[in-house]
């Protein structure tokens, strides 16, 4: 690793990436403090776990501590203002002040950067790779974007003979100071491309403007790399017809795909589903069966496109198989908190409206006589208007849609959507949305609902890249007395 700094403090340390570095560098030797406006489960437990003193709030005494002395490294969530009192005071001390993606740059990337991007699945994605490397034994830095079920260690930093890192990339912009999509910073060799949707309007305000980013960062992958990529992904493979590197194409439906794959999953085959690795050369012939435990039937495309780029750098079917049979998930994606006989509790990381599709979807497919509840947080970019053609498709497999109170943003320029103004912009598409502005109210609403509503079984998923301000602990709390 390189040098470690003796004191890192984090402004916005309830990101799920930002806790992810707090708990880096604590583990590496780092002092670590942190601050932030709030902080709810998992993000708090987490951070508890890991015994990481955490401010609630922004003070600028946070920056100096009793002996006089500074931070020698301040980390900052990239949408916080430079109206945040703590990084006006980092300024004014003049001290090192970071985005993630330039930390994770210097102390994570290896030599053979391994990127996994798209609109989603980047973070199961990721979180399989990663398992996989470690049951092959093999030594990686990494991070990905999510907490798993045992709170273990989501980013780990690069040793001097560390050669492979895995990285989920995010397309959003660095910071309020660099619009430039956070993969840009990763020295990408090696990329599994999964997902090409619009999304982000705020930042890319037409799908053509969105795919040629991707298009662009595609070119800056080195002739001796290689591309991993969805060939049931239309934008994706047209996108990847201007890579300089060897591109994999893998496919979990074949009859549906834009181009030949050269891996495609066989849901069919008996007794097991199966990868199979079959293109013109039959002596290139590989069969990987294998079993899994999560819920979700579009996790088989994510165990795929692992599977594939895993397989491809040299590690062993029997590795791949033993991770997958083992794969408890990832927290908050599609995450069962509460389950019984008449209903399903969920927390889902779906704050945007394609990543809200397939999450409905995926419950749909899994749960097709269940009555679905879609309570739904957009994230900043889908808050505008340049999102709402976005919509259209985003609940269709929901019975009901509830919108909270959002969560305050910072003030910028681009005018955001409240909840109410959000529902009155997509009548032309729905008539099934209501507001629930009081979280005690929407709680009681919910609570009524599985226990008085009709006599068929529920499905209740929170949707959002916020924690829904403790609704879910306390649902779960009412249900356990």
């Amino acid at each position: 690793m390189n040098e470690k700094p003796n004191w890192v403090h984090i402004i916005g340390i309830c990101g799920v990436v930002t806790s992810g570095l707090a708990v880096m560098f604590k583990y590496e030797g780092s002092k670590v403090t942190g601050s932030d406006k709030g902080f709810f489960p998992p993000i708090s437990k987490f951070l508890e776990k890991y015994d990481i003193p955490i401010g609630i709030g922004y003070k600028a005494n946070r920056l100096t501590d009793e002996d006089g002395k500074h931070p020698d490294l301040v980390i900052i969530q990239g949408l916080k203002s430079d109206k945040n009192i703590e990084y006006k005071e980092a300024k004014k001390l003049g001290l090192s002040i970071k985005t993630f993606p330039e930390i994770l740059s210097k102390f994570v990337i290896s030599k053979d950067s391994i990127v996994i991007a798209g609109t989603y699945g980047k973070t199961t994605i990721s979180a399989v790779l990663v398992e996989i490397m470690k049951n092959a034994n093999i030594d990686i830095s990494y991070m990905y974007g999510g907490l798993n079920v045992n709170m273990d260690q989501t980013i780990m930093a690069k040793k001097d003979n560390t050669r492979f890192s895995i990285v989920e990339g995010d397309e959003y912009m660095t910071s309020l100071d660099d619009n430039s999509s956070k993969f840009f910073h990763y020295h990408t060799k090696y990329l599994i491309f999964h997902s090409c949707q619009w999304e982000h309007p705020d930042m890319f305000p037409t799908e053509k403007a969105y795919v040629d980013n991707f298009r662009n960062y595609i070119k800056t992958i080195p002739e001796e790399g290689m591309i991993v990529a969805n060939a049931n992904d239309k934008n994706v493979v047209d996108v990847v017809k201007d890579a300089n590197c060897r591109v994999i194409y893998y496919s979990a439906n074949k009859l549906k795909a834009f181009t030949i794959p050269d891996w495609y999953l066989e849901k069919t085959s008996k007794p097991l589903p199966t990868f199979i690795r079959f293109k013109d050369d039959p002596t290139n012939l590989e069969i990987i069966p294998y079993e899994r435990k999560i819920i979700g039937e579009f996790n088989e495309e994510n165990f795929l496109a692992g599977s594939v780029l895993a397989h491809e750098i040299g590690v062993r079917k029997e590795h791949i198989q033993n991770t997958i049979s083992e794969f408890k998930g990832i927290k908050r994606r599609l995450e069962i908190k509460i389950q019984n006989e008449k209903f399903l509790i969920i927390d889902d990381f779906g704050s945007s409206p394609p990543k809200a599709q397939g999450s409905l979807e995926a419950l749909r497919s899994d749960y097709p006589d269940s009555k679905i509840i879609a309570i739904f947080e957009p994230n900043t970019g889908n808050r505008t208007s340049a999102s709402i053609p976005t919509y259209k498709n985003a609940f269709k497999m929901a019975d009901e849609v509830i919108f909270p109170r959002f969560t305050k943003l910072p003030n910028v320029e681009t005018k955001r959507f409240n909840a109410e103004e959000l529902i009155d912009s997509l009548k032309g598409y729905y008539d099934n949305i209501t507001y629930v502005g009081d979280d005690d109210v929407l709680v009681n609403l919910l609570v009524k609902e599985i226990e008085l509503g009709e006599d068929v079984h529920k499905v209740i998923v929170f949707m959002g890249s916020h924690g829904f301000r403790g609704m879910i602990e306390k649902l779960n709390t009412y249900f356990s007395i």
